[in-house]
This record gives structure tokens, C-alpha cells and sequence, in this order.
């Protein structure tokens, strides 16, 4: 029998086991073992029906070999392991962490949730001290996205695991989002400049609105312009306003005798310096006005007042350096030399109705004019001085009252002409053989053309059925955008020297400011660059 000497700490055996003495220390042995519980040091069972280790001579020590002195234990003495082959490091249990099948963890959803901005994380995300004076915005945005779990309740989040052991695909990531890596390491076929932009965002809604009270409801009248020094200027029935666009100041010009009917402003065009401002009336007079002497609106002189006998309203002003075309309701229209005494100098007569819509192109040479006989006339200005002075283009192709007429400007010879309320087509005219290019079937009655050349885009301003604002694009003439708000007819539009903005002016006697053409300053310097690496240095 076994016992225990408290003074040699050995174990001992009785006189009459066969078993000899053991010099083991008890710490390194564990005496009460289950059976299939390892020991410590080589796995040993000193029982007969334990468990022992099979790598371990079980004959040495119990004597089963020929040199032992008693009866061993034999092998069917003793019950085979359970754990067999199998090694233990001294740690009992299961193992110390669960290793998942990658093919069911979704390391895919893991790699996208640190990109994910929490919108409603308290936590402190800062890198170093409360106090620190520098900080890595980018991995403190980082560190925040990382804790955003802890600092919620893990039980109301809504599939946002990280980790889901089972198959799954990950959700697919929010609209614009770039992973790092693939931005950093992915390239393009296509250069840089060349790649195409997203669709720009255009305002559905005015920047600002103008009360406009006494604004003419009439198709055959122009009483908006805005000058290439900022300012816009309105008829507004006997009296003329400026709108100072750089500082929203508003400047009472002129106030005619509202007791002569003749006096009523039916239209008005700044000259191509933004100094002078030409103003017609009912009677066919044109005035001359410097905004810069008029003080009071009501003892206002003009600089010049230019008659001619037999002459009728004044629907549409047109400048050419010194010379302000009026088209007026007889259908001619009148040239007029501001700096001699004898101002007129010509007369074009090739409408046998009213002159509505007239405008010259960018470089002076062609004067295009649209009138209620359905006809587009364009005139040579080598003719301005000659008295028979005859159309070299008659383009007849619209069927109603032609007022919207604009020249391209990056195209000088595209001319676009919009008709009234029967047509309402929208023509694109090749001046050079005099052939139409494109029509357009709009919807509505067409009042007002005007070109974009930062977009390559087309304005139009719609009156009967639809009070609409249309945006083309230029040439293919899909439609880009429509602005609504007006409740009538849009009579006029007036773009901002900078080329980003335009007013309307309706019969619902408002006027809408509008940013329909932001311009993007990257794309700027761009076209700048290009501009200045192709210049010779």
C-alpha cells in the first residue's frame, strides 16, 4: 500500500508491494485521475485500470520485464486510452479560440463597414490627448468607424454584421461610394480629361424672384436686357428700372407721362459696352439714356431722341457699335447713327408685318430679323447705307409669328429661330447655304432663344400651353432639363455676363433669376491649360 512521508515528500510503498520505491515529487504527479485524464509528465496512470500512455515502458516501471522482482501488470490490466495518438500540452478543455471556415465569413461586408460614416457617434475618436494640437483627421475618421459597434446596442443594428458564419453575399455598398484600393490601384483606358463627368445638378428652383408690377403682356414687345456690366434694365409700362446684379440695389431710371398713352416702353437694349441703354416707345421713338447722369427718375434727360416721320411703335432694338437698329410695327427697320446729327442713316423693308425679333451675329457681319409674317430675314451689313437694301436669306419654313432669334456664338453661322403658337417648332438654320438643319417640335409657343457656351446648350422660354423654361443639348437636341414656376407666358429671357445665370420675365409680372449654368472650376482651369499649352510662348 501506498503512503505519504510529510517529511521526505516522496511517495512510498509498503515492505510487501512488489512495487519499489518511487522518488517522484508530488507536485509533478496527480494521483487521482479519471479515467482518460492525462497526468502531467508523460500521461503515467500508476493504477492498474487506468489509462496509461502507450509511447511510455510500462514493464521498467512495474516490474512486468524479466528483471523485475514481482508480478507486473499486464496489458489486459489495463484499459486502453481514449485519447489515443493524441498529445496534451498540460491544458484540460476544449481549445483556447474557434477558427471559422473562410468560405462562410464575410470578409467582404467586414472590408466595407470601416468605410461606413456613423452619423450619430458620441464616442471620443481623437489619436492622442483631449488637448492634442495635431490630429490625422483621416485616421481619426478611421478609429471612429471602427468603435461606432461598440458604442451602440449590438442587438438593434439591422444586417450590418461584420462577421456572419453562415453563406451570404455582402449588401451592396451606398450610391458613390469608391473602394480605397481600387481608386488607388485601378486605371483608366481613357485620359484623365477625357473621362466623362457626371450629370451636372440644375436647379429646379430659382435662385431669386423680382416682383416685375406692370409688365407688359405683349408678344410683340422687348422690354429686358442685361448688359455686360451687370445691370439689368425692365420696362415696367411708363418707367424704366435697373437691377444691379452685384449688389441687389434697384435704381427708378426713368418715368415717362403715363397721360400719353405714345409713351408706353415697349423696348429697350443696352449697348455692346453696357454704357448707353436705348429705349423705344409706342410712338416709334428711340431715346438714349446714361444711367450714370440720371439722378431723378423724374426730371431724367435723355442724351439723344431720335424720330422719324411716319414711324410706329418700336417692338425690337438692335446694336451694332454706333448704330442701334429699331425694328418697328410696319415692318421696316430703321438704323440709326448715334453720333451725327442726321442719325439715320438706312432702312431694311423686307416684312410686310411687325418686326419682333431681330438680333446681329458675333462678328457683326449678319443681322437676322423675325416678324409676324411668319418670315426670317437675314440682312448683310454692308447694307446698313443703301437704300434698296435687299435680304440675302428668306427662310419661310416656320408657320406662325417668328420672336425668338439668336445666333450661335461658338457657330456663327447657326442661326436658331422659335416660333409662335401655331408652329412651335424650334429651327436650327445653316446660313452659309441657307438650308435648315434640325427641327424641333417643342410643345408650346416659343418666345426666347439663347445659347450656352460653357455647356454647349440651348435655352428656350415657352408661353402658351406650357409656362415652361427648356434646356437642349447642343446638336444632338435631347432634352436636358425643364424649369417650371411661372404661371404665364415667358415673354423674355436675358442672360448674366458670366454666362452662369438668366432672368425671365413673364406676363405673371415676376421675374425669376436662375443658375442653370454652374460652372465647374476644375473644367475651367482645364480648358484654361489647354488654352495656354497650345498658345505659342
Amino acid at each position: 500500500k501506498f503512503y505519504r512521508d510529510p517529511e521526505m515528500q516522496v511517495i512510498k510503498s509498503a515492505p510487501s508491494s512488489p512495487i519499489g520505491k518511487i522518488t517522484r515529487k508530488v507536485g509533478d504527479l496527480s494521483l487521482v485521475k479519471t479515467p482518460g485524464s492525462p497526468s502531467r509528465r508523460g500521461n503515467v496512470s500508476l493504477f492498474g485500470g487506468k489509462t496509461p500512455n502507450q509511447s511510455f515502458n510500462h514493464s521498467s516501471i512495474f516490474g512486468g520485464g524479466k528483471g523485475g522482482g514481482g508480478r507486473g501488470l499486464s496489458k489486459r490490466d489495463l484499459t486502453p486510452s481514449r485519447n489515443h495518438n493524441r498529445t496534451f500540452n498540460g491544458t484540460t478543455g476544449g481549445g483556447d479560440r474557434f477558427i471559422p471556415s473562410r468560405c462562410q465569413t464575410q470578409f467582404d461586408y467586414a472590408n466595407f463597414m470601416p468605410y461606413i460614416q456613423p452619423e450619430d457617434s458620441t464616442f471620443n475618436t481623437s489619436l492622442s490627448a483631449p488637448n492634442s494640437p495635431q490630429k490625422n483627421p483621416e485616421k481619426e475618421g478611421m478609429k471612429q468607424m471602427m468603435r461606432t459597434k461598440s458604442s451602440s446596442d449590438m442587438s438593434t443594428f439591422n444586417d450590418e454584421r461584420i462577421f456572419v458564419y453562415k453563406k451570404n453575399t455582402a449588401p451592396l455598398p451606398p450610391t458613390g461610394h469608391l473602394n480605397q484600393p481600387k481608386v488607388l490601384y485601378s486605371t483608366s483606358a481613357l485620359a484623365t480629361s477625357s473621362v466623362r463627368r457626371t450629370a451636372r445638378h440644375i436647379p429646379s428652383a430659382p435662385e431669386r424672384i423680382l416682383d416685375a408690377p406692370s409688365f407688359i403682356d405683349d408678344y410683340y414687345a422687348n422690354v429686358l436686357d442685361w448688359s455686360t456690366s451687370g445691370i439689368v434694365a425692365v420696362g415696367l409700362g411708363f418707367d424704366v428700372y435697373l437691377w444691379h446684379s452685384d449688389t441687389g440695389d434697384i435704381t427708378h431710371l426713368i418715368a415717362l407721362d403715363e397721360e400719353n398713352e405714345l409713351n408706353l416702353v415697349t423696348a429697350l437694349k443696352w449697348d455692346t459696352d453696357g454704357r448707353y441703354l436705348a429705349v423705344g416707345t409706342m410712338d416709334g421713338t428711340v431715346k438714349l439714356f446714361d444711367p450714370e447722369r440720371c439722378t431723378d427718375p423724374s426730371t431724367a434727360r435723355e442724351l439723344r431722341k431720335m424720330t422719324v416721320d411716319r414711324s410706329c411703335r418700336t417692338g425690337v432694338l438692335a446694336w451694332r457699335n454706333h448704330v442701334v437698329s429699331a425694328g418697328h410695327k410696319s415692318g421696316q427697320i430703321l438704323h440709326h447713327d448715334v453720333r451725327v446729327a442726321k442719325h439715320n442713316i438706312g432702312m431694311f423693308n423686307g416684312h410686310c408685318r411687325e418686326v419682333c425679333g431681330m438680333k446681329w451675329s458675333p462678328d457683326f457681319k449678319y443681322l437676322a430679323s423675325g416678324g409676324g409674317d411668319n418670315v426670317v430675314n437675314v440682312w448683310n451689313a454692308n447694307q446698313l447705307s443703301a437704300g434698296d437694301a435687299t435680304p440675302e436669306l428668306a427662310l419661310n419654313e416656320h408657320t406662325s409669328t417668328v420672336r425668338a432669334v439668336e445666333w450661335c456664338p461658338w457657330k456663327t453661322s447657326t442661326l436658331a429661330t422659335g416660333g409662335g403658337m401655331q408652329d412651335q417648332t424650334l429651327k436650327m438654320w445653316d446660313i452659309n447655304g441657307g438650308k435648315m438643319m434640325k427641327s424641333i417640335a417643342t410643345g408650346s409657343q416659343v418666345t426666347s432663344v439663347i445659347f450656352n457656351s460653357d455647356y454647349k446648350e440651348v435655352m428656350t422660354s415657352h408661353g402658351n400651353p406650357n409656362y415652361e423654361i427648356k434646356i437642349w443639348k447642343y446638336p444632338s437636341f435631347s432634352e436636358v432639363a425643364t424649369l417650371g414656376g411661372h404661371t404665364a407666358r415667358i415673354l423674355s429671357l436675358a442672360q448674366s455676363p458670366c454666362g452662369q445665370y438668366v432672368m425671365s420675365a413673364a406676363a405673371d409680372e415676376s421675374l425669376r433669376i436662375w443658375q442653370c449654368f454652374k460652372i465647374d472650376k476644375s473644367t475651367a482651369k482645364l480648358a484654361q491649360r489647354k488654352v495656354l499649352g497650345g498658345s505659342i510662348r
